[in-house]
């Protein structure tokens, strides 16, 4: 599991994470402190805490509160638990304060669900599409470690790579895919398969040498062969 410790401004956690911070130090007797969240329209009290007595009380069974330190623990972040977060201090007979007030955003890290391409001849238009699920997420693309040569272009977000007039060195290339968000990243690398003039299938991963007339494969003495290269077209980085 994954521990953020939470200051001020907002902050960025993963779902099924731990949120925790320790801001509710209080240096009077005579009062309470408050752990209070508002979740658009809905607030609601998650701790009550009276140093007088060192007593607590807790309003949600996920939450506990360490007196020694005074840090709070929210365990197996959910998405409802995106919130405001204030600590307040309520002092008897003065007036109260808010001593901090956070933005948790709680987010699903990314998954690539598939990439794939469609099957262009040399010298015709490719499209690599990448499908991946993850909120505030960004796509970038790299190849053979290098930003992008001029000539491909992006659309769509960026989940689409287009290479014009694709060449027989295009697939030779290392295409890698590399999705963020705030709370993960994911990498998946691809090899481009191109048909040549004559239907040939040019790539690391296949080749295959086509009838010349009918353009499928057949048994016929026209056909020279058909080789499987590599039987991994996606390699998983995570």
């Amino acid at each position: 599991m994954m521990i953020i410790s939470v200051s001020s401004g907002t902050v960025y956690v993963q779902s099924g994470s731990d949120i925790t911070d320790c801001n509710m130090k209080f240096l009077h007797k005579e009062g309470k402190m408050e752990l209070y969240r508002k979740c658009g329209e809905k607030e609601k009290t998650m701790i009550e805490y009276f140093p007088h007595y060192n007593y607590t009380y807790y309003h949600d069974s996920r939450i506990q509160l360490h007196t020694g330190s005074r840090c709070w623990k929210l365990t197996s972040a959910r998405k409802d638990d995106s919130c405001v977060y204030e600590t307040w201090c309520y002092i008897y007979s003065d007036k109260d304060y808010l001593l901090s007030s956070t933005e948790i955003r709680v987010l699903d890290p990314v998954l690539i669900t598939n990439i794939s391409s469609n099957f262009s001849r040399l010298g015709e238009e490719m499209a690599v599409i990448v499908q991946f699920s993850g909120e505030e997420s960004a796509v970038t693309w790299e190849v053979d470690g290098e930003p992008l040569p001029e000539r491909y272009r992006l659309i769509d977000d960026n989940r689409t790579l287009i290479i014009p007039s694709v060449q027989r060195d295009d697939a030779e290339r290392r295409f890698r895919v590399r999705i963020t968000n705030p709370v993960s990243e994911k990498i998946r690398e691809y090899r481009l398969q191109i048909r040549g003039e004559r239907s040939n299938y040019w790539g690391n991963n296949l080749i295959c040498i086509e009838d010349d007339h009918s353009g499928s494969v057949t048994q016929n003495s026209n056909i020279v062969s058909c080789c499987l290269f590599s039987a991994l077209l996606m390699e998983d980085y995570t």
